[in-house]
């Protein structure tokens, strides 16, 4: 026998789906160029400005973030406080362009190894088949995207 989930007390409501800042975040998530492949990880910078990433850690698509928007992204993640001391105050769109594109090197991830490229690789050929059917069932609506999950309240207000 499982128990009910507890109801959402969060800021965003019992359905985060229909919460404005979810809302928007996540139409910008769906916009961001992902590579060929549709693969690429989102990354987002103590600056405030949201990456996706090529296995080199170069920049392929960007776009800085108000406060609430890191807020809700963050909010999308298990709470960890060094994060949220890193990210107070952040505002992505005051971050020039320039930089969105040409971040300094210790906003980004280090580029992934040999080793961790080939298994990346690997995976993905693994799963290809499973990933092109996910892909076209989402496309003619048979399949429906996941719901956002709320994990943390981050407060990176400036104090």
């Amino acid at each position: 026998m499982t128990c009910p989930a507890p109801p959402t007390t969060s800021r965003y409501g019992p359905d985060p789906n229909n919460h404005p800042d979810q809302k928007e975040l996540s139409n910008i998530i769906s916009k961001l160029n992902t590579g060929s492949d549709g693969l690429a990880p989102f990354v987002i910078g103590t600056d405030g400005v949201l990456r996706t990433l090529t296995q080199d850690s170069e920049v392929i698509d960007a776009i800085g973030l108000p406060p609430r928007l890191i807020k809700a992204f963050l909010d999308r993640t298990t709470y960890d406080q060094e994060h949220e001391a890193m990210f107070r105050g952040a505002d992505g769109t005051k971050v020039s362009q320039e930089q969105w594109w040409k971040p300094d090197p210790s906003l980004l991830p280090p580029p992934m190894t040999a080793e961790a490229k080939a298994r990346v690789e690997r995976i993905n050929e693994e799963n290809k088949d499973t990933i092109a059917e996910n892909k076209r069932k989402m496309a003619s609506g048979e399949l429906k995207p996941c719901g956002v999950v709320i994990r943390s309240d981050y407060d990176i207000s400036p104090r």
